[in-house]
């Protein structure tokens, strides 16, 4: 005969078959894994239904059903992954280590890993089923961190039609959940230029001081049961704040100088409504580097040096709850929200007084 058992969360189960006249047969371990279908073959044999055999020692389980490629990546997997090696990717670089996937490089747009040859921008990225994918420049739209990873899976190749939405990778994404035990975390990474080593080839021309960059990464969680073996919680707080050095705006900002605030002001007829505008939003240039006539008069004018804050600080608080109303049903909930807080200088006008925040929330439910 044949059996089949659907929406199983992922986990190791034992598999325990019995019929009238047969021994009893449970198969141990028996791993279902993420986006994948398990295949288990039980056979019994003839005997007394109170007699069992147990197999602790199973075959690796294949997947019959489909021709696609699968890559599985556990919790554990994700947590130790140095974040160092692109503080950007995260737990999506595990995908690196299977067969056909490499770096985007310079291939087109999109973020991410290229699959099969494939620009990143053709890859797919689900949270539990849930869409993952930015709208604009493609890619997650929101980082989770290494830590709240149960399981991570990139299929590739002749996927199931189910997964649609682009012919690259589908990059699928489970998120922790509670157990009947309490469970923490607390966690940090931190590079800056204090601890970075100089380059050798700046040392060469005297400069013994690396330009700042400051990242640190640092958070917990913490999760276990509300009620045993019915309600479960877990949540994850990270922050993860980064600070580069400035550097001066591409296009210069001209403004009078000082001297050349005191002629306008003294000119007649001029509107001192706009003057004292002007005055509020551009400061007055340190030096003189050429002139304009306005009502005949010579206005000095000068380049201001405008740097803008360089920093981008990121907020993710994610929260999963589980609830078994009885053994055949399940329900579960979650809820991620990631908060972007930097400079946006690209399209406000390079003068200190716009040198506001512009943060952006993205949000999975």
């Amino acid at each position: 005969g044949k059996y089949k058992l659907n929406s199983l969360p992922v986990g190791s189960y034992r598999l325990t078959a019995s019929a009238t006249g047969f021994q009893t047969v449970s198969l141990a371990s028996v791993d279902v894994e993420l986006s994948k279908t398990t295949t288990a073959h039980v056979t019994l044999t003839l005997g007394q239904q109170n007699e069992s055999i147990t197999v602790t020692d199973t075959p690796s389980l294949i997947d019959t059903t489909t021709a696609q490629i699968s890559n599985l990546f556990t919790r554990r997997m994700s947590s130790d992954l140095a974040v160092a090696s692109n503080p950007t990717g995260g737990y999506i670089n595990l995908s690196l280590l299977g067969a056909g996937v490499a770096s985007s490089g310079g291939v087109g747009g999109g973020t991410g890993p290229s699959i099969g040859g494939q620009r990143p921008r053709n890859n797919n990225y689900l949270v539990e089923g849930s869409d993952n994918n930015r709208k604009d420049i493609t890619g997650p739209l929101v980082a989770l961190p290494n830590d709240s990873i149960q399981e991570f899976t990139l299929l590739q190749n002749q996927y199931s039609p189910e997964f649609g939405n682009g012919t690259g990778g589908q990059f699928i994404t489970i998120i922790r959940g509670g157990s009947n035990q309490f469970h923490g975390t607390a966690f940090e990474y931190l590079q800056n230029r204090n601890l970075n080593a100089v380059d050798q080839s700046n040392a060469r021309q005297g400069l013994l001081s690396n330009p700042r960059y400051d990242q640190n990464t640092f958070g917990g969680s913490f999760g276990g049961p509300i009620k045993k073996d019915k309600l479960f919680f877990y949540g994850l707080w990270q922050y993860n704040p980064t600070g580069t050095a400035s550097s001066p705006t591409s296009n210069p900002v001209e403004a009078p100088t000082a001297a050349g605030y005191s002629t306008l002001a003294s000119i007649p007829g001029l509107s001192s409504t706009n003057l004292g505008v002007l005055t509020k939003y551009l400061p007055a240039a340190p030096s003189a580097s050429d002139s304009v006539v306005v009502a005949g008069r010579n206005i000095p004018i000068g380049i201001v040096p405008v740097s803008a804050p360089s920093y981008l600080n990121i907020q993710t608080y994610l929260g999963s709850i589980d609830y078994n109303p009885s053994t055949k049903d399940q329900i579960r909930g979650r809820f991620v929200n990631e908060i972007h807080d930097g400079f946006d200088t690209s399209t406000l006008a390079p003068l200190p007084s716009f040198f506001v925040s512009r943060p952006t929330i993205s949000k999975i439910l």
